[in-house]
């Protein structure tokens, strides 16, 4: 099979291919997709789609569980409602009981913290919106002893480059931090790996803070290459219903905010397979500042979307590959290359159900994007073109 490059085309032809793609299948398909393309400065192409729907969740409970004040009881507590212990909800998330008092005095933080899964739970809506009826909660309460936090992990850590979305919103006292990031633990905390987008309640409420990890060297010393403190497109507060997205790519890491871009940091872009995080959370340190007693904050997310690559084992590993990962597009199972191009942003009508741009056959094309592997394939349309001579 020829090939062609497909930048060697006159402008008057690329544009009648994208046409033609645009127009003639239009649908919303997500089972037919062998990869996923984004739109925007940071684009690529994706082998992977998870669409996690929190919006109508039957049984949500309107009244949120009663704070557990007692240490080992906060740690040890059960999951909230059976949504949590479903094939669903397990199959990809891990509700985190960890407490950090191994770590205070090197984190300068002042409080005892333990993540619960007392602190996650899905809420029933309080307002008269059509679209949704319930959206999952993250929780952090001051108490006496310490500070109660929610947290998330996926169990798929080999994440190698990827478009995260969550449409949230936050809430609650100052004295938080709410937290949607990409991770890869180390021991030497200059090694991690971690792209952040992060929400200070204490903050400005159109504010958030997006983070190439770490933000200071080995001296202390703050690096402001390594992160922007955005303002939200038309100071919207955070408060509000946003979607946040990051994406991480190769060359450099990108954030947006209902669809406009705010941030774009290449300092230190994480290179190596992570996983992914929420969370919410205090320790009474200087980044989140000290909640007062009894307060309590909260980070509510009505959906989340990821088209993602991988690279490695599911489970991952917490050692840096110095050699770095390639993170390609691979090629699905059952399916020759990048056969059914699928768009997760243009024309979308249905959230996180992806639009069938076009279904490519017959010719080939080298072309390799930022975040994706060497794509061959473009819409029979291209054949056409071999009557003008250009292929």
């Amino acid at each position: 099979m020829r090939t062609t490059s497909l930048m060697a085309l006159p402008s008057s032809v690329l544009a009648g291919i994208f046409l033609f793609a645009l127009t003639s299948a239009q649908k919303d398909n997500g089972n037919e997709c062998s990869c996923f393309l984004t739109n925007g400065s940071s684009s690529g192409y994706f082998s992977y789609h998870r669409f996690h729907d929190f919006r109508n969740v039957a049984g949500a409970s309107a009244t949120p569980p009663t704070v557990i004040s007692n240490e080992n009881n906060a740690t040890e507590a059960f999951a909230t409602s059976d949504f949590f212990l479903s094939d669903a909800w397990q199959n990809d998330w891990q509700i985190q009981n960890w407490n950090n008092s191994d770590s205070m005095s090197a984190s300068g933080a002042t409080v005892l913290m333990i993540n619960s899964a007392n602190n996650i739970y899905i809420e029933q809506s309080n307002n008269t919106a059509p679209d949704y009826t319930s959206y999952l909660t993250f929780r952090t309460s001051r108490l006496p002893g310490f500070q109660s936090a929610a947290e998330v992990d996926s169990n798929e850590k080999n994440f190698q480059y990827l478009s995260a979305r969550f449409l949230a919103r936050v809430i609650g006292a100052p004295g938080a931090c709410a937290g949607m990031f990409t991770y890869l633990p180390n021991d030497n905390p200059q090694l991690v790996q971690e792209s952040d987008i992060e929400i200070l309640t204490a903050g400005p409420r159109d504010m958030v803070q997006y983070t190439n990890q770490p933000s200071n060297d080995k001296n202390g010393n703050a690096q402001p290459q390594a992160t922007v403190n955005g303002t939200n497109p038309g100071g919207r507060d955070w408060t509000l219903w946003n979607t946040y997205r990051l994406d991480w790519m190769p060359k450099m890491t990108s954030w947006y905010v209902n669809g406009e871009s705010v941030a774009n940091i290449a300092f230190q872009v994480p290179r190596d397979p992570s996983g992914l995080i929420m969370n919410m959370w205090s320790d009474g340190g200087v980044w989140t500042g000290n909640m007062s007693l009894y307060d309590e904050a909260y980070l509510q997310i009505q959906w989340i979307e990821v088209v993602y690559n991988t690279s490695g084992p599911f489970a991952g590993t917490s050692k840096r590959d110095e050699h770095g990962a390639g993170g390609l597009l691979e090629k699905r199972k059952g399916t020759p290359g990048c056969m059914a191009v699928c768009s997760v942003d243009a024309d979308v009508n249905v959230t996180g159900t992806p639009v069938l741009l076009y279904n490519n056959t017959g010719v080939a094309l080298t072309w390799r994007g930022e975040g994706t592997g060497w794509l061959a394939w473009i819409p029979l349309v291209l054949a056409g073109s071999a009557l003008f001579g250009y292929l």
